[in-house]
C-alpha cells in the first residue's frame, strides 16, 4: 500500500481511527462470556471454555488499546512541550475513571444493602484500592474490577518513568517485559504451583497487553520503525493465526496457558491493531458500533451486576441485557460525559510543572 510509508498524522494530533470499534469488539467478548457464564450449565464445559478465552482476548485488547492510547498522548505532549505534566495527567484520568467507577460501586452497595448481593469488606478493600487482581475468589459483582486494577497501576507507574526516559530506553524498557513476564510466571507456576489459578492477574506478570501496547506507539514514532509496523501488518493473518494458535495451545497445556499464551496474544493483537489503524475499516468505524465502544468503559462496568449467577428478577435474560445498556447509557450520557468535559478543558500555560528527559 502506498499509504504504508506515511507518517498517519493521528499519531501527532486529533481522534485515533478505529479505536472506538475496537473497544466495542472487545467489551462484545466481555459480555459474551458472562452471558454464557452465568447462564448456561456448567455441563456445557467446552462453550464456558471458548467464551473465557475470547473473553481474555476482549480484555487483552483493551489492555493493548490502553498502553498504546495512553503512551500516544504522553509522546504527543512530550513532543508539543518538550515535556509530560503529571498533574494534568492524573487530573484527567481520574475525572475519566472515578466518577462512573464510584457510580457502580454505590449501586453495588444499594443491592448489598437490599439483600440482593453479599459483598465482603476484603472485596471492597480491594475494590476501593485497586487491588482486586491480588484477591482470590471476589464477589462476582466486582470480580471484573481486576483488570482496571492493572489499568491503574499501568497509569500509576508509566508516565513517570516515560517522563525520565528517552524513547530508545522507554522501547528497550517495554521489549524487556514482554520477554521477562513470561519467565516470571513460569517461575511463579514451578515455585508455587497452588497460585496458578491467579497469577495471570498478577500487575507484575500480567502487563504483557500494556507493554505490546506501549511499545507499538513508542516503535510507530519512529521512520525505521514505522514501516516495519506497516509490513507486519501487511501479514496481519500470520497475526491472527498466531492468535489462534496460541488460544488452542492454552487448552492443550496449562504451562503454555500461563507462560507463553499472554504474550502471544498481545504481540498479535498489537499487529492486529496497528492493521485496523492504517486500513481503517468501514465496518469498524460505523455508527453503531462507534457508539458502542464510547461507552465500553460503562459497559464493562455495569455488565457485572445484570448478568450475574445470582438470581435475581434483574439477571434474567434478555431482560438483564437490555438493563446492561439502560445502566451504561445513562452512565456515560449523565456521569462520564460531564467530567470528560471538564478534562478536556486545557490548564493555563505555564501553569503545570513538567518532568523532562535527561539530556
Amino acid at each position: 500500500m502506498e499509504r504504508q510509508s506515511i507518517h498517519p498524522s493521528w499519531l501527532d494530533a486529533g481522534r485515533i481511527p478505529s479505536l472506538d470499534g475496537l473497544r466495542a469488539i472487545a467489551v462484545s467478548l466481555v459480555v459474551f462470556d458472562h452471558v454464557i457464564e452465568s447462564k448456561l450449565s456448567r455441563e456445557h464445559h467446552l462453550a464456558h471454555e471458548i467464551a473465557k478465552a475470547l473473553s481474555d482476548v476482549g480484555v487483552d485488547t483493551f489492555f493493548v488499546l490502553s498502553g498504546f492510547l495512553i503512551t500516544t498522548m504522553l509522546c504527543r505532549e512530550r513532543d508539543r512541550t518538550k515535556g509530560i505534566s503529571l498533574r494534568a495527567f492524573y487530573t484527567r484520568r481520574a475525572l475519566r475513571i472515578f466518577p462512573a467507577f464510584v457510580a457502580y460501586l454505590l449501586f453495588v452497595a444499594f443491592l448489598g444493602i437490599a439483600g440482593g448481593v453479599q459483598i465482603g469488606r476484603g472485596d471492597w478493600l480491594a475494590a476501593v484500592t485497586y487491588t482486586m487482581n491480588f484477591r482470590s475468589s471476589p464477589a462476582w459483582e466486582v470480580g471484573h474490577l481486576w483488570s482496571l486494577s492493572i489499568e491503574e497501576h499501568f497509569y500509576l507507574l508509566w508516565p513517570p518513568l516515560l517522563a525520565m526516559m528517552d524513547r530508545r530506553l522507554a522501547t528497550r524498557l517495554m521489549v524487556g517485559l514482554l520477554v521477562l513476564e513470561p519467565v516470571l510466571r513460569l517461575l511463579v507456576l514451578g515455585l508455587a504451583p497452588s497460585e496458578a489459578s491467579i497469577v495471570e492477574l498478577w500487575t507484575p506478570v500480567r502487563t504483557d497487553g500494556i507493554a505490546a501496547g506501549c511499545l507499538l506507539a513508542l516503535v510507530s514514532r519512529d521512520p525505521r520503525g514505522l514501516a516495519l509496523l506497516d509490513r507486519a501488518a501487511e501479514k496481519w493473518h500470520l497475526a491472527f493465526l498466531a492468535l489462534v494458535l496460541a488460544l488452542v495451545g492454552s487448552f492443550v497445556s496449562g504451562k503454555v496457558d500461563v507462560g507463553v499464551t499472554p504474550t502471544v496474544v498481545a504481540l498479535s493483537l498489537a499487529v492486529l491493531l496497528w492493521w485496523a489503524l492504517r486500513l481503517e475499516p468501514r465496518w469498524l468505524t460505523g455508527r453503531v458500533i462507534t457508539t458502542i465502544g464510547l461507552g465500553s468503559y460503562s459497559i464493562y462496568l455495569w455488565q457485572q451486576a445484570f448478568l450475574s449467577p445470582h438470581v435475581g428478577w434483574w439477571t434474567s435474560l434478555p431482560l438483564s441485557l437490555v438493563l446492561v445498556g439502560v445502566a451504561a447509557a445513562f452512565s456515560y450520557r449523565f456521569i462520564e460525559q460531564p467530567f470528560v468535559r471538564i478534562k478536556d478543558r486545557k490548564p493555563a500555560p505555564g501553569a503545570l510543572t513538567r518532568l523532562r528527559p535527561p539530556l
